[in-house]
């Protein structure tokens, strides 16, 4: 038992820290690896409207005529560090041993994808709104709302899932201290 709260100590800092660093080189990624991470979003928002986007060197990628551009700040790399940090350190206390790590990889892994989808439906959502005089408001607060809702979905649905792992797992596979 305590061996187990000890693991999940480690496990909190842990996430914390690969949050913290995960920060860091989004912000100070190479404008390689920046067009990468944004490649998705801009395939996203061109499949969508049906636009060629065009990437410039330390800005992202740009409408032809420039009346948007998708940058570093859009990839919604806090948002995928708090849903990481939030999942991983709110459910490791259901896991033991190897799938408190396999739980670990699961938050990461999730947390990028789900990350890259919301940054997505927000950019969409907003580029409609480009020509408002109060865009960056109505960017933000769609952001806001998307986020919001997202972390809510996550934390309730994997609650819910992992409250019903335990309530099917045998009687006899509890006691051994199993809950997943």
């Amino acid at each position: 038992m305590k061996n187990n709260k000890v693991q999940n100590i480690i496990f909190y800092f842990l996430a914390v820290l690969v949050g913290l660093c995960l920060i860091y080189e989004f912000k100070t990624a190479q404008d390689a690896v920046l067009r990468i991470l944004l490649y998705p979003h801009a395939k996203a928002v061109e499949i969508f409207y049906n636009i060629p986007l065009v990437y410039t060197n330390g800005m992202g990628y740009s409408s032809m005529d420039w009346a948007f551009t998708i940058g570093r700040e859009c990839m919604g790399c806090h948002f995928i560090v708090l849903m990481f940090t939030m999942n991983a350190c709110m459910f490791t206390k259901h896991f033991k041993g190897f799938h408190k790590v396999l739980w670990f990889i699961t938050s990461f892994v999730g947390a990028i994808v789900v990350g890259i989808l919301i940054s997505s439906i927000r950019i969409i959502g907003s580029i409609p709104f480009v020509a408002h005089e109060k865009f960056a408001l109505l960017h933000s607060g769609i952001g806001i709302s998307l986020y919001f809702a997202a972390l809510a979905a996550s934390y309730i649905s994997i609650d819910k899932l992992i409250s019903l792992t335990a309530a099917k797992t045998p009687a006899s596979h509890k006691e051994r201290g199993h809950t997943c």
